[in-house]
């Protein structure tokens, strides 16, 4: 039910957008439609220690919108893959991906001066739900991935929605607040299904190159109907060093009253790095923080991963990446969770045409494991996309 229930916040959100729509005004949608053809080699299909290989071919369409209206801005995509594998056809399975982001800042503008207002959510429905994968905007782990963590083989469905508003209190002071929620199921029983709420409000100073700043929130999450509340606070620093070049280090700390194992506490904290240029980017760092979306464990688990991803623009038509991430996660109380893995991963991408590109990707991702129902897992992935896309 709440799978059902949760995705329902993007609806709302497509109302209140085609609402704040000034008439006189023309709304410009746009609408991209693709379709694409893939082929991937791996040879630990079930992320077993017996490691079964198969090659997997997909074909996939998917479609891109973005709105721009007086008041609301809105991005938007939606994907369906048929996956058919070439020894095991009894695994042949239709993932399903998609995100909507709406900016209603111009809206909010009106009710409140030099305020905004964003409200984002993605999903995905996936047997091989992602163990790590790398988000500019946060400049790491995203809510879509599992901090590290891969489990055997299952249908898995995750939603992830936030709502963000900001207030410039003065030219150099901002408030900020955020409410978000992510929501996990399994089909494999043997792992627990779970969905988090937090809260927080914040604070920011801008001291010329130099902005500090400081939250605190709450945190309720539920795992196989054991809850987990949790009170955090936190501080950090923020360093330009040029337009396009930033540091930040931020530390705080955090109060967990377990429903079973009692009342606890946890560093949380994050040290980044980040360089974007129009032809390369770099983000490093390392984090720490409560991994609320496990699955493997009831208790509290602490992540804690270090990462490096590399972009690259070498031309009009070519672009790479490359990716390294370690995560380490533990139990925070006894020893229900150990588990470290890390993850290499490079691609690149050509545009063919402008309506066609292909692409190219391998990674590499080992995992050792204490505790069941995680294992020592190692799987090597590789892929060939061909996309054709209409309106681009």
């Amino acid at each position: 039910m709440q799978s059902i229930l949760i995705p329902v916040l993007s609806f709302i959100i497509l109302l209140i957008s085609g609402s704040l729509t000034d008439s006189s005004a023309a709304p410009a949608w746009q609408l991209t439609p693709s379709l694409s053809v893939s082929e991937t080699y791996n040879n630990n299909i079930f992320s077993s220690r017996d490691e079964t290989e198969d090659f997997i071919t997909g074909i996939g369409a998917r479609l891109n919108t973005s709105y721009t209206g007086t008041n609301t801005e809105l991005q938007a995509n939606y994907s369906a893959t048929f996956n058919t594998y070439a020894r095991h056809p009894e695994l042949n399975v239709v993932t399903h991906d998609g995100s909507i982001n709406v900016d209603m800042a111009r809206w909010f503008n009106r009710l409140f001066r030099d305020a905004g207002l964003s409200v984002s959510e993605a999903f995905t429905y996936t047997p091989d739900l992602r163990d790590y994968y790398f988000d500019a905007e946060r400049s790491g782990d995203p809510s879509l991935s599992n901090y590290g963590i891969r489990t055997g083989r299952n249908d898995s469905f995750r939603n992830a929605a936030s709502i963000n508003m900001r207030f410039q209190l003065s030219q150099n002071q901002g408030m900020n607040m955020r409410y978000s929620n992510i929501l996990t199921e399994y089909s494999d029983p043997a792992l627990a299904d779970n969905i988090s709420n937090s809260f927080s409000i914040g604070t920011s100073y801008l001291i010329q190159r130099d902005t500090l700043y400081g939250d605190i929130g709450l945190r309720n999450s539920t795992a196989d109907d054991v809850d987990i509340n949790s009170y955090f606070i936190n501080t950090g620093f923020r360093h330009m060093f040029s337009p396009v070049t930033q540091g930040e280090i931020s530390i705080g700390g955090e109060m967990i009253d377990h429903e079973i194992t009692g009342n606890t506490s946890s560093l949380r904290g994050a040290l980044r790095f980040s360089r974007t240029s129009e032809f390369f980017s770099y983000h490093t760092g390392y984090t720490r923080e409560l991994n609320t979306v496990s699955g493997v464990s009831t208790s509290p688990v602490v992540s804690q991963t270090v990462y490096i991803n590399i972009t690259g623009r070498h031309s009009r038509q070519l672009t790479s990446n490359m990716g390294v991430s370690y995560s380490k996660n533990n139990s925070l109380n006894g020893d229900d969770v150990d588990i470290r893995s890390y993850n290499v991963s490079a691609g690149a991408a050509y545009a063919i045409r402008a309506w066609l590109t292909g692409s190219f990707s391998v990674s590499h991702f080992e995992q050792d494991s204490e505790v069941t129902p995680t294992r020592d897992i190692e799987r090597n992935l590789m892929m060939l996309t061909v996309a054709a896309s209409w309106g681009a």
